[in-house]
């Protein structure tokens, strides 16, 4: 085996890392926010905090090895490249501004429970992030594979979150559950 091999297979093992973060956050918000009790929030919230324990080192784990394979076969003037970039701070910028401060408020209200954590529970834009988050890093997938050059590897991270966006229309159109 190579270590060129071997740092591939640890870059394709970040990625496969990221999108299981993906999943376990898609679920755990999805019985997050339909919760009908204080302890069933806290259940659904402890499994919900392993999304970042997850995706953060695998994050690093893609960057670091992307870069070394990147050197390597000498594609860093290449358009995927910095758009692989715009992607990946598409997706944390997502997380940062939605997910931290709902996250931290249905935390904080989870204690109060009643109309506090009914309302904290209420919110949209956790499924939408996830939504979103999880086709951007699929798009930013296709653009490492397409190897475009730089427009088009935008227009795929974009038909990502297009895509994400459609997915989006459910839970954005649902009627908001009754208070808790």
């Amino acid at each position: 085996m190579t270590l060129y091999a071997l740092i591939l297979f640890l870059h394709l093992t970040g990625v496969v890392a990221l999108f299981l973060a993906f999943g376990i956050e898609w679920a755990a918000i999805s019985f997050l926010v339909s919760a009908n009790s204080a302890a069933e929030a806290q259940a659904w919230l402890r499994l919900g905090r392993l999304g970042p324990l997850i995706n953060g080192p695998a994050l690093l784990l893609v960057i670091l090895s992307g870069g070394y394979l990147a050197s390597i076969i000498n594609v860093f003037k290449q358009g995927w490249i910095p758009a692989s970039f715009i992607g990946i701070a598409v997706v944390a910028a997502l997380g940062v501004a939605i997910n931290v401060p709902k996250m931290r408020a249905i935390r904080l209200a989870i204690p109060k429970g009643g109309d506090a954590l009914s309302t904290a529970l209420r919110t949209k834009l956790l499924p939408v992030s996830v939504r979103l988050r999880t086709f951007a890093a699929l798009g930013i997938v296709f653009m490492m594979v397409a190897k475009g050059p730089f427009g088009a590897s935008m227009l795929a991270l974009l038909a990502g979150l297009f895509l994400g966006l459609l997915l989006c229309i459910p839970v954005v159109t649902r009627k908001s559950a009754t208070p808790h």
